[in-house]
């Protein structure tokens, strides 16, 4: 967040847009905040992937003021919990996760998530982890601790052991 709107950085807003434009079908869409609230609704259920769900998540983000704490762990947990159906075998389920700050501890998350989306037999997990660091805590002094450097290392290995990829964002 930019401490002086207290609206997402455009910058996050962009790189959500960027995401959501890669992916242009999907069978269905939700976002959470870091705590796990919906951002635009759908009560924790899959929201129909439409051009009008599209624009309201854009405008959702654009203009989420709730504040949330610099942990993106319970959003992860919550989107698991909520939205992943392990009886499905068919369901290719992806989370995204845009952040800048983590001020936990990795080693228990790292196992909390496993737990949550455990490996089958071959060593792939259904739900795959993505995550794009931004490096607002870093280069801005404001932080405390070193918590931009935890969320991308948490990052790093979660995205990892998940099948995803993590992208720190330069600017």
């Amino acid at each position: 967040r930019d401490p002086n709107s207290g609206y997402m950085w455009p910058i996050v807003v962009s790189k959500i847009e960027d995401v959501l434009e890669a992916y242009p079908i999907v069978d269905g869409i939700q976002i959470f905040d870091a705590d796990g609230r919906n951002i635009i609704g759908g009560r924790n259920q899959w929201l129909p992937d439409s051009p009008q769900i599209r624009e309201r998540i854009k405008w959702g983000v654009r203009r989420y003021g709730v504040f949330s704490n610099s942990n993106p762990v319970p959003g992860i947990i919550k989107a698991i919990r909520t939205l992943h159906r392990p009886d499905d075998l068919e369901m290719d389920m992806a989370i995204y996760v845009f952040g800048d700050e983590f001020t936990g501890t990795a080693d228990s998350v790292l196992r909390r998530i496993d737990q949550l989306n455990p490996e089958d037999e071959e060593g792939n997990r259904q739900v795959a982890i993505n995550a794009i660091g931004f490096p607002n805590v870093i280069r801005y002094s404001f932080s405390m601790g070193q918590t931009g450097l935890k969320f991308a290392n948490l990052m790093r290995e979660l995205t990892y052991q998940h099948g995803g990829a993590f992208i720190a964002v330069n600017d």
